[in-house]
C-alpha cells in the first residue's frame, strides 16, 4: 500500500493518504471518501462497496456449499473478508486521492 503525498498548486494545502487512510477505507468505505469531501466519489464507493462484498458473500456461499470440512470453510471466510477489507480500502484511497487531484493538488514525491 502506497503512501501519497499531494500539495495543492496555488495554497500549499498538503495531504497525506495512506497507513490509518486504508484502514478507515477499509471499515468506513463511502463515509471516509464523504468525510474528506467528496459526494460524488462517494456514491461511486457505495457502489463498488456493493461489488465487493457482494462478490466476497457470493464466494463464501460457494465454498460453504463445496466444502463439508468446518477448518476449509473458515479458513476460506477469513481469507475472503482480508482480501475484501483489502480491496474496499485501496478502492476508498485511490478515489480520494483522484478527487484531490481533480482539486488542484499535486503529487509530491517526499
Amino acid at each position: 500500500m502506497t503512501t501519497f503525498h499531494l500539495e495543492h498548486r496555488q495554497t500549499g494545502d498538503t495531504q497525506v493518504l495512506g497507513g490509518w487512510g486504508y484502514i478507515w477505507g477499509a471499515l468506513l468505505g463511502p463515509i471516509y471518501v464523504l468525510v474528506k469531501g467528496f459526494p460524488g466519489q462517494a456514491v461511486l464507493m457505495l457502489l463498488l462497496s456493493i461489488i465487493v462484498f457482494g462478490t466476497i458473500g457470493i464466494l463464501g456461499v460457494l465454498v460453504a456449499l463445496w466444502s463439508d470440512s468446518s477448518a476449509i470453510r473458515t479458513l476460506s471466510f477469513a481469507v475472503l473478508l482480508a482480501l475484501g477489507l483489502a480491496l474496499h480500502g485501496y478502492f476508498a484511497v485511490e478515489l480520494t486521492r483522484r478527487g484531490f487531484l481533480r482539486l488542484g493538488y499535486r503529487e509530491g514525491y517526499y
